[in-house]
């Protein structure tokens, strides 16, 4: 798992991971905006597209969706939206593309969460994960997304 770095800041109700990806920003993008791959490292498109002013659906579960306006959309450089899930408040996320030799820097900002900050490392290091393996041509099976969030999840509890 090639994350560089994590931080939270529970004070600004914002998280920030970096992560180095195994493959061209081109390529990471695809696997962050592709309808095709969003369903092997996030949750499946149901509507929208990834264009200034659209609004999008990403199911993460049977009727469990987030619903997410994007702001900004420079491919491959950055995307910025907001957050919304039924049960938490609006959030912001934006994810930066760097090109560094053969692999690219992936700097996810999610701000806006309150209180709840502290709980966002271990589900966007999953997905990231997730989003790694895709990359590399080996996708993991989402069945056994919760298990990998349970290892992070104790893992951070560990390191405090």
């Amino acid at each position: 798992m090639p994350l560089i770095s994590r931080a939270i800041e529970p004070g600004a109700g914002r998280v920030t991971l970096q992560w180095s990806m195994p493959a061209p920003a081109d390529r990471v993008w695809r696997g962050l905006t592709d309808p095709e791959a969003l369903p092997l490292w996030l949750g499946s498109l149901s509507s929208g597209a990834f264009t200034p002013g659209s609004v999008v659906s990403v199911q993460h579960a049977e009727g469990y969706s987030c619903i997410s306006e994007i702001l900004r959309c420079e491919p491959p450089a950055l995307l910025a939206m907001t957050w919304k899930f039924p049960d938490e408040p609006l959030s912001r996320l934006r994810i930066v593309l760097t090109q560094e030799d053969r692999s690219t820097r992936l700097t996810l900002t999610h701000e806006g969460l309150g209180d709840d900050s502290a709980g966002y490392p271990p589900g966007w290091q999953a997905h990231l994960l997730y989003l790694e393996d895709l990359l590399q041509g080996h996708p993991r099976s989402m069945a056994g997304f919760w298990a990998v969030y349970g290892e992070l999840d104790d893992a951070q509890t560990v390191q405090g």
